[in-house]
């Protein structure tokens, strides 16, 4: 089974089409000297933020409803041809206006269309995960959820993205249990530009049944304990953790740790144009580079599984 519980459509927007649109409507990436460096990763960047600003240089390319669309398709349309048998797509509608002035609940509406098409071609399912950024801060949050909740229907989770370490995930309480309570599912990204506090936060705060990352739990063993015994899953991406230099390599990534503490686990991939790769590669990526074994990664499998919000 390839499962990939942690995939933005913002950072798997092709390359190609990307610079399609761009040229199209003469978009500052159609004029610069090598695009694909301002998309893609070509190694450890030093920080989240610098690897963000890659994920965010394609979405304002994507000017119209229609682009988004197609920006789905794409997204499950690679996926399938992976040989996924099951893919969750988040994705913030609220970032997405930013970029592109379109209405945040028409977004979602294009996202669903072009997901579902997709999805039923290729006989792939497919769950949307909505995203609250954490950057236009705790007063807007309640807003953002609105978003997501206007469109209930069409989402299977809701989680918190961006800057990390910049804006505490225990200010957005209060629209995360409206969320929780209008029954959508709730994974955080946590543990990844900050520490085992995070974590904790998430969890505690925001009521996540999944992290977004988490690999610096494995700085905590009460933490670690509580993860284990709730059956909280961590959505481990291997590369994006060295391209954002959470951790220093394939061989030095805490995965290890936290599969020997009891910690369920799902390789993911976060963003695939980013970093350029995909799940199956990261599989046996996680083999010859992160030393994971045959075990190891059917227990992987088997808890991705377990974890889908369905």
């Amino acid at each position: 089974m390839l499962i990939d519980l942690h995939r933005h459509l913002e950072g798997s927007l092709r390359v190609a089409t990307t610079l399609e649109l761009a040229h199209r409507d003469g978009h500052p990436l159609a004029s610069a000297a090598d695009p694909e460096d301002l998309l893609v990763a070509r190694g450890p960047l030093g920080g989240l933020l610098p690897f963000l600003a890659k994920v965010d240089a394609a979405p304002s390319a994507f000017p119209r409803l229609e682009d988004w669309v197609r920006a789905a398709r794409e997204c499950v349309e690679d996926a399938a041809a992976d040989g996924l048998d099951h893919l969750e797509i988040r994705f913030s509608p609220w970032f997405i206006r930013q970029e592109t002035g379109l209405a945040p609940e028409a977004v979602i509406d294009a996202v669903a269309d072009g997901a579902r098409s997709a999805a039923e071609k290729a006989g792939l399912p497919v769950v949307l995960i909505g995203i609250l950024l954490r950057d236009l801060g705790p007063s807007l949050g309640y807003a953002q959820a609105d978003t997501l909740l206007s469109r209930r229907d069409l989402l299977g989770g809701i989680d918190i993205a961006g800057n990390e370490a910049g804006v505490p995930a225990a200010e957005f309480a209060g629209p995360f249990a409206r969320a929780r309570d209008a029954g959508l599912h709730v994974t955080v990204h946590a543990g990844e530009a900050a520490g085992p506090q995070s974590v904790w936060d998430a969890v505690r705060h925001l009521g996540a049944e999944r992290i977004g990352h988490g690999v610096r739990a494995a700085e905590d063993p009460r933490l670690l304990e509580h993860l284990a015994e709730h059956r909280i899953t961590l959505e481990v991406c291997l590369t994006s953790n060295v391209h954002t230099s959470a951790v220093t390599g394939y061989a030095d990534h805490p995965v290890r740790r936290l599969l020997a503490a009891g910690v369920p686990v799902a390789l993911c991939t976060d963003d695939p144009r980013t970093s350029g790769i995909t799940l199956s590669g990261e599989y046996a990526d996680a083999a010859a580079r992160a030393g994971l074994t045959p075990a190891d990664l059917d227990r992987i499998r088997a808890d991705a599984q377990q974890a889908i919000f369905a």
